[in-house]
């Protein structure tokens, strides 16, 4: 599975079980994911071993992650040894992607998987947790990653204020290689929403009834914003507030603007420094804003 233009709309999938992982992966499905990521890391080792009937039984095209101590528990960390058997059975297998983190992640690894499977791409993952970055900054980590030889970037990054997302466009604008993006929390919303706009090939989203800071719920993606109509050409409208997360806007002006055949987004915008944001974004793709006091 390659990324062919069309774009690809995407929910981690965190589960204690297979079973769980399952069960989700279907409601994802129902909800509008066309391939999930299946974050093995959560499950506990008695569990862990049942990786290879999970991924024969799965509904979905699939981002098989698993990094380094990423549970909170004790009782579930895993060692190297389990890590690295995961992500191998997972490549021979056939999994569509497989993740490994940046920090683990070498050149002589990643071609050692790709002798295990021709069918499998490989994603090289980095989870910054700095805030404020410049493009310069963002650029460099990603040569570095792309020294890897991975076939797709990943960057997950903890964003401070709304305006550090810009970064982010610039990059998913000019990055020679797929990158996936995902800037956490409210502020970081509109990496999900408008990175279509700027070149996106792969949008994340929460399941419903699991809200996710700085992911839109998966039926919002298809229904409210019509992510998969977002282009280069889409003007961008929103409500600038703090807190925005209440605002109804998004789902009664995006059906509007698609009645009438207009191309463009209205999404919420959660604004610390109202100056500083109509600094950043200038240009005249933003086009009007509602700003609630």
């Amino acid at each position: 599975m390659a990324f062919n233009g069309d774009l690809l709309v995407c929910a981690p999938l965190e589960c204690g079980t297979r079973e769980e992982m399952l069960a989700s992966m279907e409601l994802a499905k129902k909800q509008g994911a066309d391939i999930v990521e299946l974050c093995m890391g959560l499950m506990p080792s008695s569990d862990i071993f049942e990786v290879e009937s999970l991924l024969r039984l799965r509904s979905l095209p699939s981002i098989v992650s698993f990094r380094p101590n990423c549970s909170k528990h004790p009782s579930q960390k895993h060692s190297d040894r389990t890590r690295i058997q995961i992500l191998t059975w997972a490549a021979k297998l056939g999994v569509e992607f497989v993740e490994i983190a940046h920090e683990v992640c070498t050149e002589e690894y990643i071609n050692e998987l790709k002798r295990t499977s021709t069918k499998t791409s490989f994603i090289v993952s980095n989870y910054v947790n700095r805030g404020s970055f410049t493009r310069e900054e963002l650029g460099n980590l990603i040569i570095e990653m792309q020294s890897t030889e991975a076939d797709v970037i990943k960057l997950v990054i903890d964003v401070h204020s709304i305006t550090d997302v810009a970064p982010i466009f610039q990059m998913l604008t000019h990055c020679q290689v797929p990158l996936i993006v995902r800037a956490t929390g409210e502020r970081g919303l509109i990496s999900q929403l408008l990175g279509p706009k700027y070149g996106a090939s792969v949008v994340m989203g929460s399941l419903g009834g699991k809200t996710v800071p700085g992911l839109p719920p998966l039926a919002s993606i298809k229904q409210v914003y019509k992510l998969e109509n977002v282009n280069a050409d889409t003007k961008i409208y929103g409500v600038v507030s703090n807190p925005v997360g209440h605002s109804k806007g998004p789902q009664l002006h995006n059906p509007a603007f698609r009645h009438t055949g207009y191309n463009g987004i209205y999404v919420p915008l959660l604004v610390d420094d109202i100056e500083e944001f109509f600094r950043v974004y200038s240009s005249d793709d933003f086009a009007g804003f509602r700003y609630i006091i």
